[in-house]
């Protein structure tokens, strides 16, 4: 069954996302939210976030207009997923909410209808248990800002079947996306376990004093950071060595030393808070710019990759 009208189940900012990317290939989109208020204000920024692709001409002229007369909003999950074709829950990460809003959603969409979630680091396997077609729910967890950030990582659960996920794939594909389909899951997928290895390394950099965050933001965002876009670990190695065989038996050792030095917490040390906070604060961005108007420039910058990106 072709996919044409969309239910998003929790209107934050990946929900926002999310209906302007489907608002601008042209689905309806039904848009839920616990109260009338906060779905008033997740409308204004889903104009804004379909105003600025349109503007970057990362959509058709016409996409704001034409996505007028194809949204609803509503307070009922049953109401928002009743008639959907396909439902995107993005309520926040916690197995309580995301099981109450799974078992709302199973008992309201119709049976071949997929329910997939947003969620960044929970597991499908869990989630799916309070369904009573649990084939059908299956992981789409995209990256902020979702209405411009390509990928999407895909994951079954063990219940969810492999038609489940290859449909999941083909969607997203038509939604213009880069979907990533993990053999298995794993707590956080790849992208967030990336990111959480990555944080953690600078959270001590800064806790142990050898940088402030504006000195480990610049030499990432100016050293590897300007690679990322290219290039990934795996070809990284590969290119900077002779192969990959050659970057492995020269760099080994490197690495050794680096790691063993690495610290290997699972909880943000009290005395690396007071750090990172106060140095974050203190970045001149930051003094100078309020979170709006520093999203606003990381759009624009983003957008300004994603069009070199294309052409290339």
């Amino acid at each position: 069954m072709k996919i044409s009208r969309v239910a998003c189940v929790g209107a934050g900012l990946v929900g926002q996302g999310w209906a302007a990317i489907f608002l601008s290939r042209g689905l309806e989109v039904i848009m839920q939210d616990i109260s009338q208020e906060i779905l008033n204000e997740s409308m204004k920024q889903i104009w804004l976030n379909l105003k600025f692709l349109e503007t970057q001409g990362l959509v058709p002229k016409g996409s704001v207009e034409a996505g007028r007369d194809r949204i609803q909003t509503t307070t009922d999950i049953a109401d928002a997923c009743g008639h959907a074709d396909y439902v995107q829950e993005s309520v926040p990460d916690n197995y309580e909410i995301k099981k109450r809003v799974f078992e709302e959603m199973d008992a309201a969409a119709p049976a071949h209808v997929i329910l997939a979630s947003s969620a960044s680091g929970l597991l499908m396997t869990d989630i799916q248990e309070v369904t009573i077609r649990p084939e059908r729910c299956v992981l789409v967890h995209p990256v902020l800002p979702v209405h411009l950030i390509p990928t999407v990582e895909i994951a079954g659960g063990e219940k969810t079947s492999a038609t489940t996920v290859q449909k999941a794939r083909e969607f997203m594909e038509r939604m213009g996306k880069s979907p990533v389909v993990l053999r298995r899951e794993v707590p956080g997928h790849i992208i967030n376990r990336l990111q959480a290895a990555l944080l953690r390394e600078a959270i001590d950099l800064v806790d142990k004093g050898i940088a402030s965050p504006e000195e480990v933001d610049k030499a990432f965002c100016r050293g590897t950071g300007l690679r990322d876009p290219v290039v990934g670990p795996f070809l990284r190695m590969h290119i900077a060595g002779n192969g990959i065989e050659d970057f492995i038996e020269n760099f080994s050792q490197s690495y050794r030393y680096r790691w063993e030095t690495m610290e290997t917490w699972t909880s943000i040390p009290p005395s690396a808070i007071e750090a990172v906070v106060k140095g974050t604060r203190d970045m001149e961005i930051v003094c100078e710019k309020s979170l709006g108007e520093m999203r606003a420039w990381r759009d624009e910058m983003l957008a300004k990759i994603l069009k070199l990106m294309e052409n290339n």
